[in-house]
């Protein structure tokens, strides 16, 4: 089945090769039946603890509900920002 995913921020870096367009827009992909936000990172090669919200069809979801045809996922890594700590 297909989905629409779309990747945020140092994310976009593991955007299929053979998908076209750029990095920022979404792309359709193809999963199995019963996939998750989970299994999908999986597939597109994204390492454990990269992902730190997901949004199914514009609202924040479990990343372990199961996907159905034609949902949007997007994914979005840690925030940056925070202090440096800078050594005397």
């Amino acid at each position: 089945m297909e989905i629409e995913v779309k990747l945020y921020g140092q994310l976009r870096r593991y955007r299929p090769a053979n998908v076209p367009g750029a990095p920022h827009h979404p792309f359709r992909f193809s999963v199995a039946v019963g996939s998750t936000a989970v299994s999908v990172a999986t597939q597109l090669g994204i390492p454990d603890g990269l992902i730190n919200a997901i949004s199914l069809n514009g609202e924040t979801a479990d990343p372990h509900t199961p996907l159905k045809v034609n949902d949007q996922l997007g994914l979005f890594p840690p925030s940056a920002g925070g202090s440096k700590k800078v050594n005397s």
